[in-house]
């Protein structure tokens, strides 16, 4: 779109925040309440919410898909949020790794395509990868998760000691640890606006 302002990195970041922190809140959620075998966690949680594992699921596929873009778009919409705006970027083999799972996401959640089906698959292997592979999400989704946050996630924050890097290695400690611990309380500075705000000024950013 031509004369298109670009948005600020720091108002770009709470966006960013905003979609590894559900990422994390729905892997914790599903770890407890999804694919594991029965627990009274898990049955209660299924008394009060039937099917909660499905809307569990749904959300953690919808945040992952919208970091896999986040982490894995070189070229973009010019309104999409990138990680290369942040001057960061991720290695080939793990953006591919990222990038496997963003078509099979979108067969099984943002389309209604006849590639869901199994006997359609079987008739047409003509078909991409992307669109003939369905992942096992009960084994699946965990793994996903934790390729986003422990992997992707921690490595742009490895990548120097100053600046972003800095304010994307609070948001991987907070996402890990929220993604592991259901009672961990999400940091201040990652939260409201205002507090992200002063938190990027404390960086020099």
């Amino acid at each position: 779109m031509p004369g298109m302002v670009q948005l600020d990195p720091k108002a770009a970041f709470l966006h960013v925040i905003e979609d590894h922190r559900w990422l994390a809140v729905s892997g914790c959620s599903w770890n407890l309440v999804g694919a594991n075998p029965a627990n009274e966690t898990k049955e209660e949680a299924h008394r009060l919410l039937p099917n909660i594992d499905v809307a569990i699921l749904d959300s953690l596929l919808s945040h992952a898909r919208s970091l896999i873009d986040f982490y894995t778009k070189d070229s973009a919409r010019r309104d999409d949020i990138r990680l290369g705006d942040f001057n960061l970027s991720l290695d080939q083999p793990l953006s591919a790794d990222l990038a496997k799972y963003k078509k099979p996401i979108e067969v099984h959640l943002l389309h209604l395509t006849n590639w869901r089906d199994l006997a359609f698959r079987t008739q047409n292997p003509c078909g991409s990868a992307a669109t003939t592979d369905r992942p096992n999400w009960n084994g699946e989704a965990s793994k996903i998760v934790e390729l986003i946050i422990e992997k992707a996630l921690r490595k742009i924050s490895e990548q120097g000691t100053t600046g972003w890097p800095l304010a994307f290695k609070a948001l991987f400690e907070a996402s890990s640890e929220r993604y592991r611990n259901k009672l961990f309380a999400w940091p201040t500075d990652l939260a409201e606006k205002s507090d992200v705000e002063r938190f990027l000024t404390r960086l020099g950013l």
